[in-house]
Parts: structure tokens; sequence; C-alpha cells
């Protein structure tokens, strides 16, 4: 394997990056993936720390989606932490904005304050 190579073979799983209309593209280079990954695509990532209730919810964009199955990329909302740990998928941007808005606000509602 050449070590200067960072082609994605196209029978491996599938990587994508999002265009500027936020819409999933596959790449097949791992340095366009990294570049975006450390650059714009963090623009797609939110995080809201609730210590009041000792978890953190993010959302952020996989840009991995497997062979075995046809399903997109996915955005994940993720509900870490007191035991409370959840994952939810939103195939948008902006419904994973509002899935993530949502996490928060019920966090907020449902699980007690510690300390």
């Amino acid at each position: 394997m050449d070590p200067t190579d960072y082609s994605i073979p196209e029978n491996w799983d599938r990587i994508y990056i999002l265009d500027a209309a936020a819409r999933p593209v596959r790449v097949f280079d791992f340095r366009v993936h990294s570049k975006w990954a450390c650059t714009t695509g963090k623009q797609y990532k939110l995080r809201d720390t609730l210590p009041e209730h000792g978890v953190e919810v993010t959302t952020y964009f996989s840009g991995w989606a497997s062979l075995r199955d046809d399903k997109p990329p996915m955005f994940w909302t993720l509900i870490r932490g007191g035991g409370h740990d959840r994952m939810f998928e939103s195939e948008t941007w902006e419904a994973a904005q509002d899935k993530h808005r949502r996490v928060v606000e019920k966090v907020r509602r449902v699980l007690p304050r510690i300390g």
C-alpha cells in the first residue's frame, strides 16, 4: 500500500462531506474529508453542556454511510451523562438543529437537577 495514497476505494464504506447547501457529497480522498472536517465541517456541530443535569447534548454530521444498506449519512444528536445516554438521527441540518433544540429543552424540563 502506498503511504501517499489517500484515495478511498469505491467498495469501502461511503465517506461524505456537506456542500454549501448542507447536502451530502460523497468523497473519495481522505485528505478532502479531513480538511473539510477540520474547517467547514465545524460549522455543523452544536454542543450544549448542562452541568445542572449532568449531561451534554451534541449534534454533528457523521459523514459516514455503510455499503451494507442504502441509508444516507446522518446528523447525530447525542445525550451523554447521568445514565441518560441516547442517540437520535436526522437526515438534514435543519432537522438536526431542531432536534438538538428540542432535546435540550426536554432535558431541562424532564431531568432532575443535580447538586
